[in-house]
């Protein structure tokens, strides 16, 4: 269920109190661009050489990347080194017309990527820093995407989110999209369920349209027995064989499969003749803890739109029940893959 996402937060945790200091500067009201009259701004070529600078002895953690970014949220300059230097920008670029190396570039509050004609009367191509990373495909700050996927993390609701951020709430949803693009990748990677030759409950949902113009959906969700491993796949029809094919690509051929249903549910003759109950608010105290449970609700009307739309928001849920407190850092860690690519 969403929220503010300020429940169950460990300040112990040095990670969780950089996000206690993000939040203190939501709640006091966060600019869409920082002010840049006391920020300095190196020279290009001082930047890059930065950029490519390395002294740790050991490669920081997550965590620590994470709480680095947020203590450098209102100097743009040290959190685009801070970017380069971990894999979230790229520390060169190659342009694309000519293919020579393009050189960075400041105009006006930020930094750029700039190829010159050989002659040098002009420029050959220009293009964001942010490009060849996962912040090509927004325009918001990076204070502003990144306490976006801190929020979105901690599911924080739109109107929350929209408030907070001083966005509108089309523009909270099409940020959402972005953020589905990482969740996407992540959740693709995952093995098959069931690895441990363990017990793998899986259950058929059916998600009934709300108006009459929605689409029907069905859905085929699976989760280890004693573990957050899951998957949750929009199917094309409710045939066996569909269903069949589903579980072959997600769930290890030797696990033990027990089909289920939630309680008051219709039973769906294409289930099995021998599912068994599964209540889970008797198993779990949290309910966000309630996989099946949660997927048949809350799905937000842009999720609706299409079949892929509608994926990726199960895909969504699906890191976050197989990350759980570590779903920020798993998001993270995946930034780093779209500039290698």
């Amino acid at each position: 269920m969403e929220s503010d996402g300020l429940e169950e937060f460990d300040f112990s945790q040095p990670l969780h109190y950089a996000l206690s200091q993000l939040n203190a500067d939501l709640y006091a009201g966060i600019e869409q661009e920082p002010h840049f009259e006391t920020v300095h701004f190196p020279k290009p070529a001082s930047l890059s050489a930065m950029a490519e600078e390395d002294d740790d002895e050991r490669p920081p953690t997550t965590n620590e990347i994470i709480d680095d970014l947020v203590e450098k949220f209102d100097n743009y300059p040290k959190i685009v080194t801070t970017m380069m230097q971990r894999g979230l920008l790229k520390k060169r670029q190659q342009c694309r017309k000519c293919d020579r190396m393009m050189h960075l570039r400041r105009r006006k509050n930020c930094y750029e990527w700039r190829c010159r004609t050989k002659d040098k009367r002009g420029d050959c191509s220009s293009c964001s820093i942010k490009f060849g990373s996962w912040f090509e495909y927004t325009k918001l700050s990076f204070k502003t995407i990144f306490s976006f996927l801190i929020m979105h993390c901690k599911n924080c609701s739109t109107s929350h989110m929209a408030n907070e951020l001083k966005l509108s709430t089309h523009t909270v949803n099409e940020t959402r999209k972005v953020v589905y693009d990482l969740t996407d990748k992540i959740a693709s990677k995952y093995p098959r369920i069931g690895q441990n030759q363990g017990m793998v409950y899986i259950e058929v949902i059916r998600i009934e349209p709300k108006k009459a113009n929605d689409f029907m959906y069905t859905i085929l969700a699976g989760q280890e027995a004693n573990s957050n491993n899951c998957f949750a796949v929009v199917m094309s029809d409710e045939m066996p064989s569909t269903i069949e094919k589903v579980k072959m690509e997600k769930v290890n051929s030797h696990s033990s499969v027990s089909m289920i249903k939630t309680v008051n549910e219709n039973f769906t003759a294409y289930a099995s003749q021998s599912a068994t109950f599964f209540d889970e608010s008797k198993v779990y105290s949290n309910p966000s803890d309630m996989f099946f449970t949660n997927l048949r609700k809350n799905h937000p009307e842009s999720a609706l739109n299409s079949e892929q739309a509608f994926q990726s928001w199960f895909n969504d849920q699906v890191v976050r029940k197989t990350e759980g407190k570590r779903m920020l850092e798993k998001c993270v860690e995946e930034l780093r893959t779209y500039t290698t690519s």
